[in-house]
């Protein structure tokens, strides 16, 4: 009897929760309803179907996504493929938040005092590093490990009270001193200190990286103490990964990308030019390292055996990939996931031609699995692999376990001849893939440069002619688009001419890892994610006012004592825009033609705007989130600041 009372609401509440991602303006509404004009007993019923929908949100949100696309959607079932390719991409969730435990090993040797210099670079590393105090959680640990001829550590700090005004002590304290540079005991220290944690809330159930910052001088690979040693090499990068980060031209970039890709991590660098940006360079790798949202993340791909579907191999850059029982199984282990970014792999697989009585009879073909083909109702398909992976939401946590489609392609037997070959002819590779396998493709040309063992200064026509046989090979590639690497290789060229190689090894780097890093300016960076670009905001308007040395700007104001930014602006302006592009985007974006008279026409217009519409309102949403971060963060920096 309620129920039909209010049928206008009950209809609105109903629409509301059938919509898979209600906004919050919905949201208020559906609690405005509960709360004042429904009786006690429905109210009851409103909260609990709220609350579940409160709870499958989150699940998603928390939630890693795995999919899969083959380079062509359809094969005769006559051809046979010694290389197919296969996307997998692996995506993290949006949210979540796994606490840290971060070593900054700061080199602080007389190399970076020099008095012709100003603002010096020890002055620089200071300020990044108090930027990186100001922006940890307080559920995060920082530990400094500064070094010259030896390394000193400050044991971990929490980012919270005394903690964090410790760590700006310490920092404020640093000096630098002649002597040599002690990498190599300086890396063992703060693995020492990382294996040093035990205890609930202690330990292993938190996450460990080791951020590395030095100008190098007196640190090469070559004949450096340490080096060359397989079981302390072993020792030492196979716990933590190492981000390294170069400072100027004097650094050796093959000794940090080294200790990089041994251990996992990134290697980043700022040039001469642009020495001044350290802490940009640094808010880019810090805007992953405090947003990781799943650990231990793996891809188990089962291939179809008894259709005869081999894997032969996964192009996976730095991440680890195995394949096992003869082409039958792979794992892809991807590790800790930053909130936001995505990871492209390329499976390459062998499958016969298919043969199907039922083909010839006029029926279908769907391979020997019948089970898989009675259960997903795929006329004409053939299926090439099972998809499968696990992740956990923090060490120590137990794993989720998730199935993800598998992939199926077309083995129709009516493409086989006559007017359907035609159709066959006209079947393109998909871009998207195309587009990852020609940069592995790079990616596997220019690493085999900087690992080759000469002199990389002179590699810039040598990698010019490389580049010119890579594209003639591909020119006849349908569909693919060679201008977005045409730009990168065109930079690295110009670097490597004028002898700034460090460049191509962070470009190296970036793209094994899939992550960002700073390529000489944290500008150039790509796979940013949204965390990393506020940071990189904040710390670019740090670097402003630093080397201005006013103290402060209309716009932003740093704080030397407490490494606070402040930009009041920045997010204001977006969310204004969006409101701007909201207001207009129905009359001037969707608006159909005056002429159009055609009831679908109207119809498909209603569907764009109601398209846009939602996705500008989730820009928005996640707009409000950071600005609601940023608020946080600044509150607890200034706590800081007055402590």
């Amino acid at each position: 009897q309620v129920i039909q009372q209010q049928p206008v609401y009950i209809k609105a509440f109903q629409g509301s929760i059938a919509h898979s991602h209600p906004t919050a303006d919905q949201l208020a509404k559906m609690e405005t309803i509960r709360a004042m004009m429904l009786p006690p007993l429905l109210t009851s019923f409103f909260s609990i179907l709220l609350l579940a929908q409160l709870m499958t949100m989150a699940t998603a949100e928390t939630a890693v996504k795995v999919s899969t696309t083959p380079i062509f959607p359809e094969i005769p079932l006559g051809q046979a493929r010694k290389d197919f390719q296969v996307l997998l991409r692996v995506e993290a969730p949006a949210a979540h938040r796994v606490p840290v435990d971060v070593v900054a090993v700061l080199d602080v040797s007389g190399s970076l005092n020099d008095p012709e210099k100003q603002p010096s670079k020890l002055s620089l590393v200071k300020a990044a590093a108090k930027f990186m105090v100001g922006k940890l959680y307080d559920g995060d640990r920082l530990s400094i490990v500064a070094f010259n001829d030896r390394p000193v550590s400050s044991g971990l700090l929490y980012m919270s009270g005394d903690g964090r005004r410790n760590a700006m002590n310490v920092i404020d304290e640093l000096d630098a001193r002649g002597g040599g540079t002690a990498l190599w005991p300086a890396l063992e220290e703060a693995v020492k200190v990382l294996d040093g944690r035990t205890g609930p809330g202690y330990g292993r159930d938190r996450l460990g990286f080791i951020v590395l910052l030095s100008d190098g001088e007196g640190s090469s690979r070559r004949g450096f103490g340490g080096w060359g040693e397989p079981r302390r090499e072993s020792v030492l990068f196979s716990r933590y990964p190492v981000h390294t980060l170069g400072l100027g031209s004097a650094h050796d970039p093959e000794a940090l990308l080294y200790i990089a890709q041994e251990s996992h991590g990134t290697y980043s660098f700022v040039d001469d030019e642009n020495v001044d940006k350290i802490a940009g360079a640094l808010a880019v790798c810090l805007g992953g390292l405090t947003t990781v949202a799943a650990v231990d993340t793996r891809v188990v791909l089962k291939a179809a055996e008894l259709d005869g579907v081999r894997i032969d191999r996964v192009d996976s850059g730095g991440y680890g990939s195995r394949v096992s029982c003869g082409g039958a199984a792979c794992e892809v282990a991807v590790g800790a996931l930053y909130a936001g970014e995505a990871k492209h792999f390329v499976v390459h697989l062998h499958f016969p031609a298919a043969a199907s009585s039922a083909a010839e009879d006029g029926g279908y073909y769907c391979g020997v699995d019948l089970a898989a083909c009675d259960h997903r109702r795929r006329r004409h398909e053939q299926n090439l692999l099972a998809v499968g992976y696990s992740y956990s939401l923090h060490p120590g946590a137990p794993a989720i376990t998730a199935e993800a489609p598998g992939v199926f392609v077309q083995r129709s037997p009516e493409i086989l001849g006559g007017a359907a070959a035609g159709r066959q002819a006209l079947l393109l590779p998909s871009p998207e893939v195309l587009h990852h396998i020609v940069r592995f493709e790079l990616l596997d040309v220019v690493a085999g440069l900087v690992h080759g063992g000469g002199e990389l200064k002179d590699g810039g026509e040598m990698l010019q002619l490389m580049w010119e046989e890579f594209r003639a090979c591909h020119q006849f590639w349908a569909g693919l688009d060679l201008g977005f690497l045409e730009t990168e290789v065109e930079a690295m060229v110009a670097s490597l001419r004028t002898g700034k190689v460090a460049y191509v090894h962070a470009w190296v780097s970036t793209h094994q890892m899939q992550r960002a890093t700073s390529l000489g300016s944290p500008e150039k960076a790509e796979y940013l994610t949204p965390a990393m670009r506020l940071l990189l905001e904040e710390a670019l308007r740090l670097t402003e006012t630093t080397t201005a040395g006013s103290g402060g700007t209309a716009e932003a104001h740093y704080d030397s004592a407490s490494g606070c930014v402040d930009m009041p602006q920045v997010i204001d302006r977006r969310l204004e825009l969006w409101s701007k592009v909201r207001r207009d985007v129905q009359h001037l974006m969707f608006q159909p033609a005056a002429s159009a008279v055609d009831g679908d026409e109207h119809l498909q217009a209603a569907v764009f705007q109601e398209a846009s519409l939602e996705a500008i309102d989730r820009a928005m949403h996640r707009d409000i989130y950071l600005a609601v971060v940023y608020a946080s963060k600044k509150w607890r920096c200034h706590s800081v600041a007055s402590m």
